[in-house]
């Protein structure tokens, strides 16, 4: 009797077991598994890229992606690209904050060159690729929108291979300012455009002059509010608490997200203003701007490059036909044009303004933003734009970063090689907390 209850345990064990590898397979992606993941083929991808001296890491991680993802092995399904869509928000909201950063309202105020210069190129680029999308027969809203998007250039590509190279000077700090005004250009023309396509897709009066009006007005609320928030609560910090700065930071950056999300209001918009604001609000005794978040920052590249690579549409480049080739040449050589003709405004040299031309090539972050924007108010449209969209961006986001990293050489600011800055207020006294050299942190 004693053996057959001990047989019928076992067999229950068995059953058991049976039952967990059945419930198993197939594995199901979880949070853990997909962070560790991108981790490891990021830092793989990273490794590669800094055997081959003309390839920046974050190419690396983008073709890592791209080999990996829904267009090489198939291991990041389109699933697991959705299930990180949280963390590239959260890496695309930290990236443009400190590119924000960048961009002190006064100080680029007092040298209004660098506003013109961005306003000529961004108004340039766009009318050029309005009017070759015309020519190509693409419809007026069409091609507003598709132009109104190209206008924007990548912070990403900029800020990551500008660290990796250890670039400082004019040209790597004028240029953050280009791009962040080229941004904030792109997102005011789009909203800008959004009543007459909205409009167009049988809207009502409200919608037409209301949505545009709550995305805009409601992202600089919240982005400003939160910037004066945390300022006001960095003046309490002291040199022994002052690392406490990058949870600060970061919470500020989460809650500006998370609000413009939940609000469903544009979370890249807010996020940028959110640094530009924190830049004019902060205090020279309590400098938080500058602080280094160290090597956490590498967390948020691998996340979002990875995902870019595995997010490539190089099916669309077919579809897309020559325009696909066509758009993104057209609006790098017309931002390249545009900024060699600057060169006497800027007091520039000829390589220096070939550099800054370059480094406004890539596209990806606020122009996927605004795409999504389209798709979600008008899907008809914006399956027309993403078609132009994603393939601009599959060959851009190839491209770009080799070229930023050509650049910046070209620049001779590789490794703090210049120092005059036009726009830029010199650092504070008080050196950076969080740095990547612990021998750095204040005391």
């Amino acid at each position: 009797m004693k053996k057959a209850t001990i047989y019928l345990k076992e067999g229950q064990n068995h059953r058991m077991l049976e039952q967990i590898f059945q419930s198993i397979f197939p594995l199901q992606m979880n949070f853990p598994i997909i962070f560790g993941m991108f981790m490891i083929l990021g830092v793989v991808g990273g490794l590669v890229a800094t055997r081959i001296q003309w390839l920046p890491t974050i190419s690396g991680f983008m073709l890592v992606g791209l080999l990996m993802g829904p267009e090489g092995t198939g291991l990041i399904s389109n699933q697991v690209i959705t299930q990180a869509g949280h963390l590239v928000q959260i890496s695309l909201g930290l990236i443009l904050y400190k590119l924000g950063c960048s961009l002190h309202p006064e100080h680029v105020i007092k040298h209004p060159k660098i506003i013109i210069v961005s306003v000529v190129e961004s108004l340039v680029t766009f009318v050029s690729i309005f009017l070759l999308l015309t020519i190509f027969g693409f419809s007026g809203i069409v091609s507003v929108l598709v132009a109104a998007i190209g206008i924007s250039s990548s912070p990403a590509v900029l800020v990551h291979v500008a660290s990796e190279m250890r670039a400082k000077g004019e040209v790597t700090e004028n240029t953050k300012v280009l791009v962040a005004l080229n941004n904030l250009i792109s997102f005011i023309i789009f909203s800008s455009a959004l009543p007459f396509a909205l409009y167009s897709s049988e809207a009502t009066w409200g919608d037409i002059f209301g949505i545009p009006s709550y995305r805009m007005i409601g992202g600089f609320a919240i982005g400003a509010v939160m910037a004066y928030a945390v300022t006001s609560l960095a003046k309490f910090l002291q040199p022994k608490t002052f690392h406490y700065v990058f949870p600060l930071m970061l919470g500020g950056i989460m809650l500006t997200l998370g609000l413009n999300v939940a609000l469903q209001m544009s979370f890249l918009f807010s996020c940028l203003v959110f640094g530009i604001m924190v830049r004019w609000f902060e205090k020279e005794t309590h400098p938080i701007t500058n602080t280094d978040f160290g090597y956490a920052e590498d967390i948020f590249y691998i996340i979002l490059f990875v995902t870019a690579g595995a997010s490539l549409h190089v099916n669309e480049l077919v579809t897309a036909g020559w325009i696909a080739i066509l758009f993104p040449f057209v609006r790098c050589a017309v931002k390249y044009l545009v900024l060699i003709g600057a060169t006497r405004s800027l007091d520039y040299t000829f390589k220096q303004s070939s550099a800054t031309g370059m480094l406004l090539m890539p596209m990806a972050g606020m122009a996927i933003g605004l795409l999504q924007t389209t798709n979600s108010l008008m899907p008809y449209i914006g399956a027309q734009v993403a078609i132009l969209i994603f393939a601009a961006v599959a060959v851009l986001e190839t491209i770009g970063p080799p070229i930023a990293k050509l650049a910046f050489k070209l620049s001779g600011e590789v490794d703090g090689g210049a120092v005059k800055a036009l726009v830029v207020i010199p650092d504070a006294k008080e050196p950076s907390v969080g740095t990547k050299n612990p021998e750095h942190r204040v005391e």
